[in-house]
C-alpha cells in the first residue's frame, strides 16, 4: 500500500526528517549525500566472509539504525500462523512479544503491515495523513512502545518470498516517494548480495566436490545399479563399468571385507540418510585396500530417492601410516619391546585379570650391571647392540602370554602372570640369567658380557594398591639388589626383603606354598 504524490513538498520534508538530515542549506545538501555513500559503502564493507548470514543481517539491522533510518529494526521470516522467525534484530524484543498476524486476511492480525506485505510482496510506509482504520489495531501496539511509524519491505532470494525487513520510527514520517526509493534500492542491493554468498557459496561447494570426483566418483539407480564411474574409479580399482556385473559393486568384496560395516551401509541407506565410513575393498588383480567412502542419497523435488552418489578414496597409505604412528607410539623404536605408554595399559589389565581370576602377578624390574662402560668403551653402536640382544633374550625366556617392556636406557620391566607356585618363578629367573650372561659379540668380533640387578614386587602379596605402586615398589627392591650387590646371593630382590620384612614368597624358601594361597 503506497501513498499517493500528493503534498510533495510536506513528503520531501519527510524524507529530510526521516534520515534525520533536516537539510536546510547547500552544506547540509552536501553532508546528507555524504552520509548515504557512508551507509553504502559501510554496507559493502561488511558483506564479505567470513561473516556468516545471520551476522550480516544483524549488522545491516544496526547499520540502518546507527544512520538514523529507524530505531527499531527487524528482519523476519513468517513460519507458521502466528509465528514469526527473529532473523536479526537492532531493538526490543517486546515490540514483537504476543504479536498476532496471519496469513488470512480475515485472521486475527492478517490485516497488519507484516501480514499485508507478505501477501501482496509489495512494500508498506504508513502515512499519518491518510490513516486506515484497518491498522488501528497495528497503530495502538506501535504506540504502546513510543513508535509511531512503520516501514515493511520484502526480502527475496531466488525470485522467491524470503523475509520481510520491519522498519519503525518513533517520530511520525511522511514517506515520500524519494526515501521509498532510496529504501528499496538498499533492500535490493541487500537482496542481490545475498543470493550473491549464495552462488558463491554454492561454487565453492561444487569446486569441492569436483576435487573430490578427481579420485572416484560412482553414480547409481535407486535400486544400487551403477549406471557412471568416473576415471578414477577405473584407475583405483581396475574395473571399468562394463566389468561390474549386473552393475554391483560386491566385485569389490573380498574375504576380509567387514560383513557388519556392509550391513551398516544397506540400514543406512534403507533409512534415507547418508553413509560416510571405511571399507576394507579389493582391486581387480586381487590386491586389497582401505577405501573412505562416502554415500548420498540424490533425491527427486517429490523427496523420492532416484540415485545415489557415491564418492570414494584410497586410504591405505593413511592407514597404513596411522597404524605405524600408532605401532610407534607404543613400542620402543631400539627394541621392538613396548614402552610405558604400553606398558601402563598392560600393567593395570594384568592387576585387573588377577583379581578377576584369583592368581598372581610378579612385576619385575630389571637393571643391567655394567653396561655404562660398553658406551665408554666400544661406543654408543655397541651400546645398541647389546640392548637390541638383552630385549631379545629376555622375550624368549619368558612365556607367550608374559610382558616385557623397556623403560628407557638399560632398564626393562617383566610382567609374569598366572604365577601359582615359588619354583615356576625359580625355574624363569634362572632361565633368565642363563640367557642373558651369556657372551654377547660386537660386530667387531669383541665378546662382552652383562649381568642383572632384579626388583620384585608380587601382587597382591605385597600390597601394592595401584599399577603405579606396583612398579614403584619393583623399583625400590631392584635398587636395594643393586646396593647390595656385593653380599646378595642371587640377582633378584623381593620388595618385601628391601623393608625388613622375611619374604614369604622367596623362591628359595623350603619347598612351602604359604602366601601364595589363602
Amino acid at each position: 500500500m503506497r501513498t499517493s504524490d500528493s503534498n510533495s513538498r510536506r513528503r520531501g520534508s519527510s524524507l529530510r526528517r526521516f534520515l534525520g538530515l533536516a537539510p536546510r542549506s547547500g552544506e547540509e545538501a552536501l553532508d546528507r549525500q555524504s552520509r548515504l555513500r557512508a551507509l553504502r559503502d559501510a554496507m559493502e564493507g561488511f558483506m564479505a566472509p567470513p561473516l556468516s548470514e545471520s551476522e550480516v543481517l544483524q549488522r545491516f539491522c544496526q547499520l540502518m539504525r546507527t544512520h538514523g533510518l529507524a530505531q527499531w529494526v527487524a528482519v523476519v521470516r513468517p513460519e507458521l500462523e502466528d509465528r514469526l522467525d527473529v532473523l536479526a534484530l537492532a531493538g526490543s524484543h517486546a515490540v514483537l512479544a504476543g504479536l498476532s498476524w496471519s496469513f488470512d486476511p480475515d485472521g486475527d492480525g492478517g490485516g497488519a503491515p507484516l501480514a499485508l506485505v507478505w501477501r501482496e510482496q509489495r512494500p508498506f510506509y504508513s502515512d499519518p495523513l491518510f490513516p486506515s482504520a484497518a491498522l488501528r489495531p497495528w497503530r495502538q501496539r506501535m504506540a504502546g512502545h513510543g513508535l509511531h511509524s512503520t516501514a515493511v519491505l520484502p526480502l527475496t532470494r531466488r525470485g522467491q518470498p524470503w523475509a520481510l525487513l520491519v522498519l519503525l520510527h518513533h517520530d511520525e514520517i511522511y514517506w515520500s516517494s524519494d526515501s521509498q526509493m532510496l529504501l528499496e534500492s538498499i533492500v535490493r542491493w541487500l537482496c542481490q548480495t545475498l543470493e550473491y554468498r549464495d552462488q558463491e557459496s554454492f561454487q565453492n561447494l561444487l569446486g569441492r566436490g569436483l576435487a573430490v570426483a578427481n579420485e572416484s566418483v560412482v553414480l547409481t539407480d535407486a535400486q544400487r545399479r551403477v549406471l557412471y564411474v568416473n576415471p578414477s574409479f577405473e584407475r583405483m580399482t581396475g574395473y571399468r563399468l562394463e566389468d561390474l556385473n549386473d552393475g554391483s559393486l560386491r566385485v569389490l568384496q573380498g574375504p576380509d571385507t567387514d560383513i557388519h560395516e556392509l550391513a551398516v551401509i544397506d540400514q543406512t541407506l534403507r533409512a534415507g540418510l547418508p553413509y560416510s565410513g571405511t571399507l576394507l575393498n579389493y582391486r581387480r588383480d586381487g590386491e586389497p585396500y582401505w577405501n573412505q567412502l562416502s554415500i548420498v542419497p540424490v533425491r527427486d523435488p517429490n523427496g523420492d530417492i532416484r540415485h545415489y552418489l557415491g564418492i570414494q578414496r584410497d586410504v591405505s597409505a593413511e592407514k597404513k601410516l596411522v597404524s605405524q604412528l600408532e605401532y610407534e607410539s607404543r613400542h620402543d623404536r631400539l627394541t621392538g619391546l613396548a614402552n610405558r605408554r604400553a606398558l601402563d595399559d598392560e600393567l593395570e589389565m594384568a592387576m585387573a585379570r588377577a583379581d578377576r581370576y584369583g592368581t598372581r602377578l610378579a612385576a619385575c624390574m630389571i637393571d643391567l650391571d655394567g653396561f655404562k662402560p660398553i658406551n665408554d668403551c666400544y661406543g654408543h653402536d655397541a651400546g645398541d647392540q647389546v640392548l637390541q640382544v638383552i630385549a631379545r633374550r629376555l622375550r624368549n625366556s619368558v612365556r607367550r602370554y608374559d610382558y616385557v617392556a623397556r623403560l628407557g636406557g638399560d632398564e626393562f620391566v617383566l610382567l609374569l602372570e598366572r604365577v601359582s607356585h615359588p619354583a615356576e618363578l625359580e625355574q624363569i629367573f634362572i632361565k633368565l640369567e642363563c640367557n642373558v650372561n651369556e657372551a654377547i659379540t660386537l660386530r667387531n668380533y669383541q665378546q662382552i658380557g652383562v649381568r642383572l640387578t632384579m626388583g620384585v614386587c608380587l601382587y597382591p602379596e605385597h600390597g601394592a594398591r595401584d599399577a603405579g605402586e606396583l612398579l614403584r615398589f619393583a623399583d625400590q627392591a631392584l635398587y636395594h639388589g643393586k646396593a647390595h650387590k656385593e653380599t646378595r646371593e642371587r640377582y633378584w630382590t623381593y620388595y618385601t626383603e628391601t623393608i625388613g620384612a622375611p619374604s614369604q614368597t622367596n623362591p628359595q624358601l623350603s619347598g612351602t606354598d604359604k602366601g601364595w594361597y589363602r
